[in-house]
């Protein structure tokens, strides 16, 4: 797959790490039965939108939101090609893919945000490969949801408000505490288990794409990484494969993003809370009692 312009993978996954989170501000979905995995079909998101809104060029637009594969401002993630079959002996289909999005560009409007998400999604259906409706997929978790599971994680490992935003101070990873919030983020939100280590095939998804080069240094790191880290501490090997092998490629860092944190247990926080709702970066300010 050719080298495409995508947003950093630590951003994309872990930059909201330090950012509090209110229930009530966690949008309706569909989780699947393990942890907080979220995996949908273009059949399931297609019935979805179709309880918003009738069959049209807004239509695609939809789905690939739900599938959090659209932005309005990058088009269509690279990852869409999940849900397609291409032939084996096609070695061109990416190539005119990526063709037809270019010429697509040129043709319509920044703001024909319905007709470009269209016209990306025919540029997949013509070029790149069979389509598979019914199969479900991962799709990542919002930032909102990212944030859910760290003060879960941290509810159920018994961490207090003030132990929690230790760690999210703790860039190091220097305390125990830390990397078990890690390794309990990783494999509530599916991208990792002790048995089978990174899921590398989520992580294509989340990062929003790399070549096929990364699976090859990813691997010798993992090697390098368990050769040299105890095999009972469970929360180190699983902070290190993640942050050393993913995140030395993409500037991981542990950095609160775009909010103000000022929390101590029992206390009232206001915070804001940046989120991508339909391709539109939105502020949302909420008041938390951690009592």
């Amino acid at each position: 797959m050719p080298s495409v312009e995508r947003e950093n993978c630590a951003t994309s996954m872990i930059k909201h790490f330090g950012i509090l989170v209110s229930i009530l501000a966690v949008v309706s979905i569909a989780y699947a039965n393990q942890h907080k995995i979220v995996q949908k079909s273009l059949s399931e998101a297609n019935a979805e939108c179709g309880l918003y809104s009738p069959s049209g060029p807004c239509r695609a637009r939809c789905v690939t939101l739900l599938t959090r594969d659209w932005n309005d401002t990058a088009g269509l993630s690279p990852v869409y090609d999940r849900f397609y079959r291409p032939d084996p002996n096609d070695h061109c289909n990416s190539n005119r893919t990526q063709r037809c999005l270019s010429d697509l560009g040129a043709r319509v409007a920044p703001e024909g945000t319905c007709l470009r998400a269209s016209g990306s999604v025919q540029c997949y259906l013509d070029q790149y490969g069979e389509v598979n409706m019914n199969a479900p997929r991962f799709v990542k978790p919002t930032p909102l949801q990212q944030q859910l599971i760290i003060w879960e994680c941290g509810a159920m490992l018994g961490l207090s408000g003030d132990q929690i935003l230790r760690s999210i101070g703790d860039s190091d990873y220097s305390m125990q505490e830390t990397r078990c919030l890690y390794r309990c983020y990783l494999i509530r939100s599916g991208m990792y288990t002790d048995e089978g280590g990174l899921n590398m095939e989520r992580f294509y998804v989340a990062c929003g794409g790399y070549e096929d080069e990364f699976y090859q240094n990813v691997t010798q790191c993992a090697e390098r990484v368990r050769s040299s880290t105890s095999c009972d501490d469970r929360c180190t090997l699983a902070q290190r494969l993640a942050s050393e092998c993913i995140g030395a490629r993409y500037d991981q860092n542990l950095n609160p993003g775009g909010a103000n944190i000022d929390a101590r247990d029992g206390s009232t926080v206001t915070y804001a809370v940046f989120q991508n709702y339909a391709g539109r970066d939105m502020t949302n300010s909420f008041v938390l009692n951690q009592g």
